[in-house]
């Protein structure tokens, strides 16, 4: 009885329902966009080469996004609870200007080596634009959805997320089902769901009095000097899941990356849940750090709630990926089943992973992360290398869980302190 009276005592709360309302969201508009996967496996809407082909678009994507965003995301979601209100409207304001440079920049040197680009990996020349534009309004919506987290606006974030479903969903099998756009109707959907979010961020900031500061040399110099470490930070994190696509279609074609592609997808459920998680928990996290003493116990709470939620939602993947491959999934794509379940393995590990960094971030250890990141970069391509030269696809999926296990063990070692006071509190 004791126990029934703490649980319905603890769903009252409010954080209790905010926490459902983002992981919800979260859930929900990945979810949708999962069971498209279902849909376009069908090669008579899109074949198997041309999925490799869209998993190589995000996955530069992926690539491009640390020397646009320069580490101003995880700046802003650290800073916003350090600086005032109109400090913090400069350093939002001034954050703008150098993505939008380097946007440009990117647009110029992809153009210069498009015709590389097209010979080792089969790139359209409208990649060129396409991988910078989508960049540029990732940073703008990521820094959207950040701040609304950080506002603790949870209604809010679930309407932004639905509308981008809706939005990329509607005009995504529209153009493909109905017009037999194939793949280029995939990223025209994306294209104009990012293109609404960014027109909404917009009036989201000026609302909240986030825009038209002043641009200050002080906050570009500092996102400068910080970016560097953050950077490399992103690149590791791009080497460690992304990097394995482009040795793939190098070593072999975009046909192998489309079907080692899904089962990326399928083992990724479990980022998808560690990054819901982690958009309620950070917050959580530097509230606590901010703190005078800072409160170990109550974070050490937090990470047991993550790390058993990851664990669930791995056992999930592993027993009811067979049953969604055998049912619902062309048979093009079954050879990918057999190396889902060590891609998902390590991508729990990375998930565990995740979650120190938070000390690292919000102290700003620049020397440490850029060590663990060129360490994690190291691994990673070492791994992917190795195992893929040797043993093409089946090598990508054991390269991922040993990368993926080393990093985790030199994660713990980098933040030892943080990780005995969680452990001893």
């Amino acid at each position: 009885m004791k126990f029934y009276n703490q649980l319905n005592s603890f769903i009252k709360k409010p954080a209790f329902h905010s926490a459902g309302i983002y992981t919800f969201s979260n859930f929900f508009a990945k979810a949708a966009a999962f069971l498209l996967l279902f849909v376009y496996s069908n090669p008579k809407y899109i074949s198997v080469s041309e999925n490799g082909l869209l998993n190589l678009l995000s996955s530069s994507v992926f690539i491009f996004m640390p020397f646009l965003s320069l580490g101003i995301v995880q700046s802003s979601s650290v800073d916003f609870f350090k600086l005032k209100k109109d400090e913090f409207k400069d350093f939002l304001t001034t954050g703008f200007v150098l993505p939008i440079i380097i946007m440009a920049a990117g647009c110029i040197a992809l153009f210069l080596f498009r015709h590389q680009l097209q010979t080792s990996y089969d790139f359209p020349l409208s990649f060129v634009f396409l991988i910078p534009i989508l960049t540029f309004l990732g940073f703008c919506n990521e820094q959207y959805v950040t701040l609304i987290r950080n506002n603790d606006e949870p209604f809010t974030y679930f309407k932004a997320c639905m509308l981008r479903l809706f939005i990329e969903i509607s005009i995504s099998v529209t153009l493909v089902i109905q017009f037999a756009s194939r793949w280029q109707g995939r990223v025209i959907g994306i294209v104009i769901a990012n293109v609404v979010l960014l027109v909404v961020a917009f009036f989201y900031f000026r609302k909240k009095g986030y825009l038209f500061g002043r641009i200050k040399k002080t906050y570009l110099k500092g996102e400068l000097t910080y970016a560097l470490p953050i950077i490399v930070m992103q690149c590791s994190t791009f080497c460690l899941s992304s990097s394995d696509k482009f040795f793939l279609s190098y070593f072999s074609n975009n046909n192998i990356v489309g079907v080692y592609g899904y089962a990326c997808v399928f083992a990724a459920v479990i980022t998808i849940s560690s990054s819901a998680l982690l958009s309620i928990i950070m917050p959580k996290i530097y509230l606590c750090l901010s703190e005078t003493k800072i409160n170990f116990k109550r974070i050490k709470k937090y990470f047991s709630f993550y790390a058993g939620i990851n664990l669930a939602v791995l056992v999930c993947i592993l027993v009811i990926t067979p049953i969604l491959y055998k049912y619902f999934i062309n048979s093009n794509y079954y050879p990918g089943l057999k190396y889902m379940y060590l891609i998902a393995i390590g991508y729990f590990f990375w998930s565990t992973a995740t979650f120190f960094y938070s000390f690292l971030l919000y102290n700003k250890e620049k020397k440490k992360i850029l060590q663990l990141s060129l360490t994690s970069i190291v691994i990673s391509l070492s791994c992917n290398y190795f195992f893929i030269k040797y043993l093409s696809v089946q090598g990508a999926a054991i390269a991922v869980c040993v990368s993926y296990f080393i990093v985790l063990a030199v994660t713990l070692m980098a933040c030892h302190k943080n990780v005995r006071h969680i452990f001893n509190s």
